[in-house]
């Protein structure tokens, strides 16, 4: 488990939306956080056919790591030790393991096909860091086997790092197990400092 602070993030709103953006989400905080770091793609994917709320991708010389981050918000919006806060997006990380099993195409096709992110008549692009053609260039190196490794984080921040329960812990561990035995998955949860 890794814990941030989440101040000014209201833990009850789990997706930043479209325009205008919801700065006080919990998935504006963590695209924030992902762009400290050095990746070539960050994409939010958020809604309906999604494969995550969040995917990052960097290239490798021999590799590209992507990375799935499966947010949830916090029921009442408060910090506290309720395994129902985890179940759904403990279901969401099993789930997009087939994405292991398919071909590096296909992924690259589905980032493409839903470039553009609409709600309630307003649009904006989907990629928070690189562009279209950076998506196709990685498409065309998919297309040429370069393989392709996959980690899965769960972010949830109603839950205090110092403060958990014995029911969440075994919900997680049976997740972490899913993903390394079926998948060879790594799996990390973003909580509460």
């Amino acid at each position: 488990m890794i814990g941030w602070k989440w101040e000014g993030v209201d833990l009850s709103k789990e997706a930043q939306g479209v325009l205008p953006l919801q700065t006080n989400s919990i998935q504006y905080k963590v695209i924030q956080e992902l762009k400290k770091e050095d990746f070539d793609i960050i994409y939010d994917d958020d809604y309906s056919g999604e494969i995550a709320d969040i995917i990052t991708i960097k290239e490798y010389d021999n590799r590209l790591d992507i990375q799935f981050y499966h947010l949830k918000f916090a029921k009442d919006g408060l910090v506290n030790t309720r395994v129902d806060n985890f179940y759904e997006v403990c279901g969401q990380a099993q789930k997009s393991i087939h994405w292991k099993h398919k071909k590096g195409k296909e992924f690259f096709e589905h980032l493409l096909r839903r470039l553009i992110k609409t709600r309630s008549g307003e649009e904006r692009s989907r990629l928070e860091k690189g562009t279209k053609p950076d998506l196709e260039r990685l498409l065309t190196i998919a297309k040429n086997s370069k393989p392709m490794n996959f980690e899965v984080f769960i972010v949830q921040p109603s839950l205090s790092i110092t403060n958990t329960s014995q029911s969440i812990l075994t919900l997680l561990g049976v997740t972490e197990n899913y993903l390394k035995e079926v998948g060879d998955i790594n799996l990390k949860v973003i909580v509460n400092k």
